[in-house]
């Protein structure tokens, strides 16, 4: 899996798609592009639930994740979305020393009551599609109570929370890999 920065990138919903890393950076296969800016996300919400409730995403600022894995179901991928949200999770508890307020509710992130995280998984026609948010700041018109970053931890680590995630990710990709190549078959 490649690991691919794409610096300063708002999210409208538009990214989520097959061969996003190629169009940006040249970069084929299993991806993680990571980058830094807003969330607005009205027309090409994937949550059908959302969708239908005329919902919508909204944060001034987020680290936004998005993962492309060629060939896997759709079940691959929402396992592969919880194990992210929760190394996302364990990241953070490693920050922060009142770690107990930090939960997992599914796919999201919540910190107390207020939501840290948005995501999805989906599938293209020929791969499985992630997308993680995590606000950083969350800024005026969000439809939920939520938080960032920037509320809780230290400044400088709302600057490298994408590199260490995205870094981390493609070691535990990686690691799961090998490990099917290493069983003897019965």
């Amino acid at each position: 899996m490649k690991v691919v920065d794409l610096g300063q990138m708002d999210y409208d919903g538009s990214q989520l798609h097959h061969a996003f890393a190629y169009e940006q950076a040249k970069k084929l296969g299993a991806t993680i592009c990571y980058f830094r800016g807003a969330a607005e996300v009205k027309e090409h919400l994937v949550d059908l639930e959302d969708s239908l409730a005329n919902d919508f995403i909204k944060s001034k600022e987020m680290w936004h994740f998005i993962i492309e894995i060629p060939e896997a179901t759709i079940t691959e991928m929402v396992v592969w979305q919880r194990l992210f949200i929760s190394m996302c999770i364990d990241n953070l508890r490693v920050e922060d020393e009142d770690c107990s307020v930090i939960t997992r509710n599914g796919d999201d992130i919540m910190i107390g009551g207020s939501k840290l995280s948005v995501s999805i998984a989906t599938l293209s026609r020929f791969s499985g599609l992630i997308h993680v948010g995590i606000n950083i700041k969350v800024g005026e018109g969000c439809p939920v109570v939520a938080i960032g970053l920037d509320d809780f931890t230290r400044d400088k680590y709302s600057s490298i929370f994408g590199r260490d995630m995205a870094t981390v990710f493609v070691e535990e990709y990686e690691d799961v890999k090998n490990a099917t190549f290493k069983v003897i078959e019965m």
